[in-house]
C-alpha cells in the first residue's frame, strides 16, 4: 500500500462500497480479519443496543427482573441451541480466513 492509499486520518481508502473482491490491505487474510472484526463489531452494537430496549420495555411492564438475566444459565434443548449458533457464527466468520489459508473450512 503506498502513500496515496490513505485519506486524511492515515486510514487506507479501501474497496469502494459493494466490492467485496477488494481489499483494504495486500494480504487477502488481513483483510479478512478485518471484515471479521468490523462485522463483529457492528453486530454487537446493534444487538446491544436492541436487548437494553428490550429489557427496559420487559421491565418497565413488570414482566422482566434485569437481575435474573445475569444469573440465568440456560440448560437443555435452549443450552444446545445457543451451541449450535455460536458454533455457526464461527464457521461464518473464519470460513473466508481458512479458505484463505487454503484449507478446508
Amino acid at each position: 500500500m503506498n502513500a496515496d492509499q490513505h485519506d486524511a486520518a492515515g486510514l487506507p481508502a479501501g474497496p469502494r462500497p459493494g466490492d467485496r473482491h477488494v481489499g483494504f490491505f495486500d494480504d487477502p487474510i488481513t483483510d479478512h480479519l478485518l471484515r471479521a472484526v468490523v462485522t463483529l463489531a457492528g453486530e454487537l452494537s446493534v444487538t446491544r443496543e436492541r436487548l437494553a430496549t428490550v429489557e427496559t420495555l420487559l421491565a418497565q411492564a413488570g414482566v422482566l427482573d434485569r437481575a435474573a438475566v445475569d444469573t440465568r444459565l440456560p440448560a437443555g434443548e435452549e443450552a444446545v441451541a445457543r451451541e449450535a449458533a455460536r458454533q455457526k457464527l464461527i464457521a461464518d466468520l473464519l470460513a473466508p480466513l481458512v479458505s484463505s489459508l487454503g484449507r478446508a473450512p
